[in-house]
């Protein structure tokens, strides 16, 4: 909900980052528990889809994408 609702308080706390930290960044990195592989892994591409893994929540969640 953090992604829609302008009611979460820390919402306007982390909007207000791109004041001190004004620059779009060139990287995103993200640790995820939700993939499973034999041995530790590193997924390296240029652009990632957003996968949507859920359901039940409101229609704007299911358009979000970081494209």
């Amino acid at each position: 909900m953090l992604a829609i609702d302008d009611s979460i308080e820390i919402r306007k706390v982390l909007k207000s980052w791109k004041n001190i930290y004004p620059q779009t960044p060139s990287a995103i990195f993200i640790i995820s528990a939700h993939w499973d592989t034999r041995v530790p892994s590193v997924n390296i591409v240029e652009r990632n889809d957003t996968i949507h893994d859920f359901y039940g929540f409101p229609k704007p969640l299911y358009q979000v994408s970081f494209l």
